[in-house]
């Protein structure tokens, strides 16, 4: 593990001073009282964030940066903040500002062992990068050259190349960097998704290699392959992990070969499954960490009115791969260091048609380990955040394969009676596939956390949605079945801590 120990105690007394961190915190104070923060989710400290960049682990620390927009600035910054566990989340102040490009947009780092690189799309300009050596990665230095792989004219099929949001990695040879974008056709309607791959020895000149990886239809048509993510995932296999201005996160699994720096597909799998940008999971930011961890994490979108700070950080992921190469989701163990006030319900039947509510298991902020038979139910699962009268709920269900012919089990969030809010817009639920075998139980680890509900189901599948309960009692749990009865072999509730100063008085209920 890289360490810097040399002024690490005084960065830290220092910005307890700084005037954009005390700033942060008065705004983090003035904004608690909305009961759509969340108490152990990343959110801005105000105003409006997208996308995750630069995810990675530096002198044993976390960063976090993230696109963001300033108080009173409409051009896009890099945000950032830092944790010790990737948990506990401390903002710092601003890492990138805009200076030869209108914005400093998507991108993703690097570790060395005495710096850190970030590369960034700068908005008007090209492709960037930055460096960092400090404990805290707080003074960042452009490249004098950048923008080092600038824009270039394109014809009507966009060649030679379109820059856009990249990543950067280090082979033997050099410096490699991916410029996740689009060909032949207009984005999000007809195009073909496209990384471009470009080299260098000493990050200012940058030699065009081609394409890494060129759609041939794994998706659809219409779909970009913007925010790229490219490491070793395991099984001598690597993950493209990127993001579509059509259909959100997704990946590819498959071979990369560093002789002719090609990239072959085995298979491709999503992330999101619903409307792009509307209280769905939306860009993504990976890295490796000291432990040899392929870490994620994603922004989630709003699906109300703003007030005053904009969307919100998945918890973050650890993607690895089985014997057979299929992909595992599972969330970071660190956040079992948040639970408290244990509950637990032993097995329980669920009658044919009933809802079943499940005493003493409730709150706002909770993690649900929940283990299930699903039997020949063709629809079970558990609706929470649920008001006394289920005036609002939010309804977590699993589908057998018996469910549709020739069908493929599926795993759904639906969010239409989450909210009486006027606010709060209408979306079709967000539903994804859960191959599981016929009589395998149903494995959910569920973290609800007041406004986003992430679900891990059998280490295989994750789905993730915004839901806004109005009333301070739809803090209820229960279980049901739909066409035959089934069983809860068990469920265990934790409280969550929260990981926000201002928001401690909100735990536990």
């Amino acid at each position: 593990m890289t360490t810097h120990p040399n002024d690490l105690d005084a960065q830290w007394n220092a910005l307890a001073q700084d005037a954009t961190v005390l700033k942060y915190t008065a705004s983090r104070t003035r904004l608690a009282a909305d009961p759509a923060r969340p108490l152990y989710h990343f959110s801005p400290p105000e105003n409006y964030m997208n996308d995750p960049n630069g995810l990675c682990q530096w002198g044993g620390k976390y960063h976090l940066f993230y696109q963001f927009r300033p108080d009173g600035i409409d051009n896009v910054h890099w945000g950032h903040s830092v944790s010790e566990d990737l948990v506990h989340w401390r903002d710092l102040p601003l890492a990138l500002y805009p200076d030869q490009e209108n914005d400093c947009f998507s991108g993703q780092t690097l570790v060395e062992d005495d710096r850190v690189i970030a590369t960034y799309h700068g908005t008007g300009a090209g492709n960037a990068i930055a460096t960092a050596s400090d404990p805290l990665l707080l003074n960042w230095e452009k490249h004098p050259s950048n923008p080092v792989i600038p824009m270039v004219d394109v014809d009507d099929d966009g060649m030679p190349y379109r820059v856009f949001d990249p990543c950067i990695w280090k082979e033997d040879d050099g410096y490699y960097a991916l410029s996740g974008v689009f060909r032949d056709g207009e984005r999000s309607v007809d195009c073909k998704g496209v990384d471009h791959l470009f080299r260098s020895t000493d990050l200012e000149s940058w030699d065009y290699l081609g394409p890494l990886l060129e759609s041939d239809y794994r998706t659809e048509p219409g779909e970009d392959y913007a925010v790229p993510n490219f490491w070793p995932i395991g099984n001598g296999k690597h993950m493209l992990l990127f993001f579509s201005h059509k259909r959100g996160g997704q990946y590819f699994v498959g071979d990369y070969d560093t002789n002719t720096h090609k990239f072959t597909p085995d298979y491709h799998g999503r992330m999101n499954y619903g409307p792009l940008s509307l209280g769905s999971l939306h860009a993504p930011s990976a890295t490796i960490d000291d432990a040899g961890r392929y870490l994620s994490i994603f922004n989630v979108k709003e699906s109300r009115e703003t007030r005053g700070w904009d969307n919100v950080m998945t918890l973050p992921r650890v993607l690895s791969l089985a014997d057979d190469n299929s992909l595992r989701i599972a969330p970071v163990p660190e956040l079992e260091s948040l639970r408290f006030d244990h509950r637990s319900v032993g097995e329980t039947a669920i009658p044919a048609n009933g809802d079943v509510v499940l005493d003493g298991i409730s709150g706002q902020a909770i993690e649900i380990e929940a283990v299930i038979d699903p039997g020949e139910a063709r629809e079970v699962g558990l609706n929470v955040l649920r008001s006394p009268d289920a005036s609002e709920l939010t309804r977590i269900s699993f589908f057998h394969r018996g469910s549709a012919r020739w069908g493929t089990p599926m795993l759904q969030i639906d969010g239409s009676q989450s909210s009486t809010g006027a606010d709060v817009q209408g979306r079709p639920p967000e539903t994804g596939p859960l191959d599981i075998p016929d009589g395998e139980l149903l494995r959910l680890r569920i973290f609800i956390d007041r406004s986003i509900v992430e679900v891990f189901a059998n280490d295989i599948q994750c789905l993730t949605l915004r839901s806004y309960p109005e009333r301070s009692d739809s803090t209820g749990v229960s279980v049901f079945a739909r066409g035959n009865g089934a069983t809860l072999k068990s469920l265990d509730c934790w409280q969550m801590r929260s990981v926000w100063p201002e928001l401690k008085d909100r735990e536990g209920r």
